[in-house]
């Protein structure tokens, strides 16, 4: 019973917040991140143990499974095109990806970060099953992984259309690309949004990007670090 209540209460608090950004159409106004703070203020003004929260959070991760898979709609319809482009992504990715994983762990290095937190931030562009197998196999630290995995794709989502458009990047194939590099599932459901060729290229991106660093991480993480 508890499960349905809090699954139908995430529903019902993330729809408030998707009509909110609808209506003032502002980047802040992230429905994920909207909801994360409306449900964490409940569970604490309510003194909610998150473990009882987490038995509707299941029921609504089984339903997450299902809306990635949406996620290759676009891939779908927008695959003509992408075929013939296939193998310049390919070598984008696998570039960004390796200057992802190298750059997050010597930064992290480099602001203090011990080897276990430097482990722990280098998936943080990938979504969170992949992150969190990869740190598994590093001996990191799991749920400092998932918070990096999950404030990677807001900071994404917020800010990283305005950003793209700052930097008068406007071809949408190198817009879904960058967004789904870097920003994961978040990025990609925003780019889905913005058009149909930006959410195609981006879920592209995503799984290219979720692949390469699960081959790459094992080997040049460790190589980053000693």
């Amino acid at each position: 019973m508890k499960g349905l209540l809090y699954c139908s209460l995430t529903i019902a608090v993330y729809l408030m917040a998707w009509k909110l950004q609808n209506r003032f159409q502002h980047s802040l106004l992230n429905p994920v991140l909207i909801s994360i703070l409306v449900l964490a203020g409940m569970l604490l003004a309510g003194n909610i143990p998150y473990s009882d929260y987490q038995q509707g959070g299941d029921w609504l991760s089984k339903l997450l499974n299902i809306a990635v898979v949406a996620l290759g709609v676009p891939l779908y319809q927008q695959m003509r095109e992408i075929h013939r482009e296939l193998p310049g992504v390919i070598l984008v990715v696998f570039i960004s990806s390796l200057f992802a994983l190298v750059s997050t762990v010597i930064l992290a290095l480099l602001a203090g970060a011990d080897g276990q937190v430097a482990i722990s931030l280098a998936p943080k562009s990938v979504t969170t099953p992949i992150a969190l197998m990869i740190v598994d196999n590093l001996n990191g630290v799991p749920s400092l992984a998932a918070i990096a995995v999950i404030l990677t794709g807001l900071m994404g989502a917020i800010f990283g259309l305005p950003l793209l458009s700052l930097l008068k990047i406007t071809d949408p194939k190198a817009r879904g690309i960058a967004m789904g590099t870097a920003c994961h599932a978040l990025g990609t459901a925003r780019m889905a949004q913005s058009s149909l060729k930006e959410g195609a290229y981006s879920a592209l991106a995503l799984v290219l990007s979720a692949s390469i660093s699960a081959l790459l991480a094992p080997w040049v993480v460790p190589w980053v670090l000693y």
